[in-house]
């Protein structure tokens, strides 16, 4: 272990330790009210969206504006000597790394030196003449119109001093990175492999997933726009406020006079959280041609100028007594980093999802030249559950079990890596749902077993968890003398129905009907938010907004203090919000929100809150969990693999908008689909060149290859969050491409243990 590693290992079990001190998360008393909380409301941004209303950021036009296309690399390591910029109609300017402005080296996201900054990475793309990885911008060319950008950009060439790159994991020296996305990179109980050698039975095998591309329907773009000093940008950015901090930074500019602007993304799943370079060189072609510019990237510069999952390898140890009951789990993964170290983390499901009293869980990362890593929808965790979870299923078929009877006996009561209790964990609920819902009772105990005609019929499970976080937010809250309620957020609608259920959480909290909620949004100047990802929106958001709503009654009884108001003297502790105002506790003395606003003269009130600490995260295991149930039909004679039928049954708290959750948990196990079957970025390990930029050949499922998916809930509230809620957005995904190898070998009898199943591996 580096020096990091021990350290950040350290200061973990310190920072375990003394949560046990700290209290509880405070329970809120709408987790089991009823109201719009728990109503499958429709989407309240549904028809601008289908309607073509809403601005996404490239829609947006300004006077003036120039655009601009990227030119990239063609070697993957070494220097620039010449660029060839042949004259071409309508350019404005070409800004190279001669006439680049400086812009200041950013900490990148996900570090020790940046934990919570915005910028992909560290590296000084356009202000120097060295490569790090193919495809890195090289030039920017700002022309009138975006056919005269890329033709000009089309004619643009570099010749190179080449340098020797490494762009393989074979052979590549694996190092333990100082933290694994905030887990501890090695944890160790027990002697494992003694427990190994004594278990009554044994599988150890080898997992692998590939590269990976984020495909969202919206490519990555920015536009920029200087007014003096002053800096505007709208951007599809997950972290407005973190792109304002970086920016400003970078460009040395105070972070008043900066605004990121980015209420609507079309998809972002971890690859918008951070900024990729093309932001800072829209910003600086801006600065530099005195004109707006807009810069969208192409679909095929999506794949080299933006980050992609991780590829992965996982060797992966489990002993059992004869009972089933683990006695030993080893799970060494190994995955990719850059210059700036981002480790994949793909041994969380191993550290919290079984018990087991002999454990050893290492991460390592090898260093490539290559672009930074992305987040991607249940980053780590998703292809590391691919691998436990195969592996679970390998040692039931070992022992005889039922595979859903072996995670039944391993259920564990305390978290197994560092024996504090769960906040919550329904799991076995989650278990029993989808077995009854599925019919997991009838599944056939042998391989090949469900012929039908050249088809091969197979059912497979697996079991999903994902680490629960809540972040940082501020929102502000105004109420005007109409009764109505806007409240104004630096997060963004990234597609999942954001504003459409903090809509419905504030109307319960505030006690208005959902009609007078307004929820604006994606604004950096509203609030210091860092809300980037990780599933953390619904609680943490509501964290601030129940903030904002005591904020508000105790300034609505200050406006009634020395008034004739039956409210008037009475502290906040007495008073409740509901039926469109304040009214006394199990009292229906009280004012309407408009009568006291009214009263005091005043058209509005206006108030601020903020999240509350998340103790309950540090102090309890806070996880949410799942259980994948497929049916898959194999092509005896093709190899072809169908997913024909699903059921995923999941334990996420209280679940806010029953639909909205729905259409979450359907698109993540979408998703899992393409990781199982189709997706996989072929880079070509000689030139570092990616060979399948574009859908026509990196192949992600369509309607035609999604079956029937049926959703089930647990939904019991977690005592210690935010509407007893939690964040599921990225628990569809995991242990999809584990359920889906499971049901191919029953169907078959072959294990796959390298994504994506394709027909070629079970011909």
């Amino acid at each position: 272990m580096s020096l990091a590693s021990r350290g950040f290992a350290l200061a973990s079990k310190a920072m375990s330790k003394l949560g046990r001190l700290l209290p509880d998360g405070k329970p809120d008393p709408l987790a089991h009210g009823l109201g719009e909380i728990g109503r499958p409301a429709d989407r309240l941004d549904g028809h601008a969206k289908a309607t073509g209303a809403v601005q996404y950021t490239a829609d947006h036009r300004l006077p003036g504006l120039a655009y601009a296309v990227v030119v990239g690399s063609t070697v993957a390591k070494g220097r620039i000597t010449t660029i060839h910029i042949p004259p071409a109609p309508g350019v404005l300017l070409v800004m190279t790394h001669h006439n680049a402005p400086a812009m200041k080296r950013t900490s990148a996201y996900a570090t020790l030196r940046g934990p919570l900054g915005a910028a992909a990475m560290s590296l000084p793309v356009l202000n120097t003449d060295e490569i790090f990885w193919y495809g890195q911008p090289i030039a920017v060319v700002v022309a009138e119109s975006l056919e005269q950008a890329r033709y000009a950009a089309s004619l643009i060439h570099a010749d190179y001093r080449p340098q020797r790159a490494t762009l393989s994991m074979i052979g590549a020296k694996p190092f333990t990175p100082a933290h694994a996305v905030l887990e501890e990179p090695v944890t160790k109980l027990g002697d494992a492999r003694a427990a190994l050698a004594s278990a009554a039975a044994v599988v150890e095998a080898e997992y692998t997933t590939p590269l990976e591309h984020h495909n969202a329907m919206e490519p990555h773009a920015t536009l920029a726009h200087w007014e003096g000093d002053r800096l505007t940008v709208h951007d599809t950015s997950q972290y407005p406020y973190g792109v304002k901090e970086m920016l400003a930074k970078k460009f040395s500019l105070p972070e008043e006079r900066v605004q990121v602007l980015s209420p609507f993304i079309g998809g972002g799943f971890g690859g918008k959280t951070c900024a990729w370079p093309h932001v800072s060189l829209a910003v600086a072609a801006a600065k530099l041609s005195g004109r707006p510019v807009k810069l969208v990237l192409s679909r095929a510069d999506v794949f080299t100028m933006t980050g992609g999952r991780a590829p992965t390898r996982s060797r992966v140890s489990l002993g059992a007594d004869a009972e089933g009951r683990l006695t030993a789990l080893e799970h060494h993964a190994l995955s990719s980093c850059t210059t700036d170290e981002f480790a994949e983390a793909a041994a969380i499901a191993s550290r919290h999802l079984y018990a087991c009293p002999n454990l050893h869980a290492t991460q390592q990362v090898v260093r490539l030249d290559r672009i930074q890593n992305a987040f991607f929808r249940g980053p780590g965790v998703a292809p590391g559950s691919f691998a436990l979870e195969s592996a679970m299923d390998e040692l039931a078929w070992r022992l005889g079990l039922d595979p859903l009877e072996l995670r039944l006996r391993n259920e564990p009561e305390r978290d197994p890596a560092s024996g504090i209790r769960f906040a919550s964990r329904h799991l076995r609920e989650a278990y029993a749902l989808g077995a009854d819902a599925f019919g997991w009772s009838s599944r056939p105990p042998t391989t090949r077993a469900v012929p039908d005609g050249h088809w091969l019929v197979g059912y497979g499970m697996a079991a999903a968890i994902n680490p629960d976080a809540v972040l940082i937010a501020g929102v502000k809250l105004r109420l005007t003398t109409d009764g109505t309620v806007t409240i104004h957020s630096s997060t963004n609608e990234l597609g999942a129905g954001t504003s459409t259920a903090q809509s419905q959480a504030a109307a319960d909290r505030l006690g208005l009907p959902l009609d007078r909620i307004r929820f604006e949004q994606g604004d950096s100047d509203v609030a210091k938010t860092r809300i980037p990802g990780a599933s953390a929106a619904t609680t943490t958001l509501s964290s601030a907004i129940w903030s904002a709503r005591d904020n508000l009654v105790r300034e609505l009884l200050k406006l009634v203090r020395d008034t004739d108001s039956p409210l008037a003297g009475r502290p906040s502790s007495e008073v409740e919000t509901r039926d469109g105002g304040l009214f006394l506790i199990s009292s229906r003395r009280g004012e309407s929100y408009e009568r006291i606003l009214a009263r005091a003269g005043l058209e509005a009130v206006e108030v601020e809150g903020r999240s509350a600490l998340p103790f309950q995260t540090i102090k309890r295991g806070t996880y949410t969990y799942g259980a994948h149930f497929c049916e898959v039909r194999v092509d005896e004679d093709t190899g072809e693999v169908r997913v024909t039928r699903w059921v995923g049954a999941f334990d996420g708290g209280r679940i806010v908008n029953p639909k909205q959750a729905a259409s979450q948990m359907r698109g993540g196990i979408i998703m899992g689909i393409g990781m199982a079957l189709t997706e996989e970025t072929l880079l070509d390990e000689r030139t570092g060149r990616i060979v399948n930029r574009s859908l026509a050949e990196y192949h992600v499922p369509t309607h035609a290859d999604v079956p029937d998916i049926e959703i089930r809930f647990v939904d019991r509230p977690d005592p210690q969050t935010p509407l007893g809620a939690k964040g599921i957005g990225e628990l569809g995904i995991v242990g999809v491409a584990g359920a889906i190898a499971n049901a191919v070998y029953h169907a078959t009898g072959k294990r796959v243990r390298t994504l994506p199943i394709t027909p070629d591996k079970l011909m």
